[in-house]
């Protein structure tokens, strides 16, 4: 018997990793699958500025550029530019059913590929095919995998299971350090990737808010049912059954559950956030089967909730945050701020175009997520961690805070000034610095 259910562990986390090869992902869940596809798929309207001259000026290693390369590197960068944000917006202005199906197929492919695996280990065990009988932390009156028969108090359970898991999933949101910026761009990638954007009067060929929540709320529970069937269900019987010990059970498949969800093409703080995250996650759900007395289906209720939860709160803050951006960018600005962009623009030369200026604006409207046309240091935190998102030399954070405090500290008390924010030019400026790894220009 241990034998047997040894060979179905170790079958069940490798069916995690094979059955998304098998749908044409090489990810083991809807979430890794989507962050390693949206690292591919950044929003090029903010990739462009990250690449793009604007942030060069002032290298020392592009100080040799004749005005000649300059120029023609701006004209080349206007053309890609334009390309890019009407390729982007078309790809994005809709859901993209391709995805979705496939996530539905990676997640049909785990439940089926780890039930013909304890299907094999229940029959090498006892001779017979009854999946109903396994369980690992319940009594007499432990539920089977398979009974999902709602009640009211098996759904209060799962309910109440879910909201500790969507709290620490809020804090992580609201975290401006680099790893946690990571994770968060590649959820916000992957629900634009899914979904795309928000139906409006602007766009009406996009996605209804309804339609896309009846999608969310299906992809959440095709994950929710496969993933505890599998993380709840099979492999912690398989470990209990080999050692006999209850908290073994549980910390092994919370320690799977992290393991699957690390993705080797993300950095090592990245994946260290994301898998103790988890771990968390697997370790909560196992409470929460062996407290309900072996019952898998409130564990299914809190994980489809937590996912459900993320989809939806992140597709429907970024398209508000889309749609700000695009408003504070028609605005005007004040007469200092134009002068200000109009010095940085003849600091730079011709590298600096107005069609590059005005991306630049979109970056920092983006990060703006008070509305307050500034953003505050914790704003700044995050732009700078996507601005540098793909470079090698990335600032600390006490650089950024620096560079952050000096922009205040010398500004004229002359000028009205958003208090400890920073203006559009000021944000620039303080890009220059950090990409030269200089002082700020005056």
């Amino acid at each position: 018997m241990k034998r047997s259910w040894c060979g179905t562990i170790i079958l069940c986390c490798v069916a995690q990793h094979i059955c998304p090869s098998v749908t044409g992902f090489g990810t083991n869940d809807f979430g890794d699958t989507m962050s390693r596809l949206s690292s591919r798929r950044t929003n090029h309207k903010l990739h462009a500025f990250q690449v793009s001259p604007l942030l060069r000026f002032r290298d020392r290693e592009q100080q040799v550029s004749s005005e000649a390369d300059s120029r023609s590197t701006e004209n080349a960068l206007s053309r890609e530019t334009s390309k890019t944000v009407q390729t982007q917006h078309a790809r994005h202005s809709n859901k993209s059913m391709s995805l979705i199906r496939a996530i539905w197929l990676n997640q049909a492919a785990i439940f089926l590929f780890a039930t013909v695996f304890a299907t094999i280990a229940s029959l090498a065990t006892t001779g017979t095919v009854d999946l109903s009988g396994f369980h690992w932390a319940g009594d007499s009156s432990f539920h089977s995998f398979f009974d999902w028969e709602m009640d009211a108090l098996r759904v209060a359970e799962g309910v109440i299971a879910a909201f500790p898991m969507v709290m620490l999933g809020c804090l992580l949101e609201q975290s401006d350090r680099r790893d946690a910026s990571l994770v968060n761009f590649s959820t916000t990638n992957m629900c634009i990737s899914l979904f795309g954007r928000r139906k409006s009067v602007n766009d009406p060929d996009a996605t209804d808010a309804p339609v896309m929540m009846v999608l969310a709320t299906l992809i959440a529970l095709s994950t929710g049912i496969s993933e505890e069937i599998l993380f709840r269900g099979y492999i912690p019987t398989g470990i209990e059954a080999l050692t006999h010990s209850l908290p073994v059970a549980v910390l092994g498949q919370a320690f799977l559950f992290a393991l699957a969800h690390i993705s080797p093409k993300s950095s090592g703080s990245e994946n260290m956030l994301v898998g103790g995250l988890q771990f968390v996650n697997g370790l909560w759900y196992g409470v929460i089967y062996a407290a309900t007395g072996g019952d898998v289906l409130p564990c299914i209720i809190a994980h489809a909730l937590y996912d459900s939860h993320v989809l939806c709160e992140t597709w429907s803050t970024i398209n508000k945050q889309m749609d700000y951006t695009q408003d504070a960018f028609q605005e005007r600005l004040e007469i200092s701020e134009i002068e200000a962009l109009k010095k940085i623009q003849e600091e730079a030369g011709p590298a600096l175009s107005s069609e590059t200026l005005d991306l630049a604006r979109r970056f920092f409207y983006a990060f703006d997520y008070e509305h307050k046309g500034s953003l505050c240091l914790s704003d700044v935190h995050r732009a700078v961690n996507y601005a540098f998102l793909n470079s090698r030399l990335v600032p600390e954070r006490d650089e950024v805070e620096s560079a952050f405090d000096y922009l205040i500290h010398k500004r004229h008390s002359s000028l009205d000034y958003p208090g400890d924010r920073l203006t559009v030019s000021e944000f620039l400026r303080l890009l220059f610095a950090l990409k030269s790894r200089g002082t700020i220009p005056a």
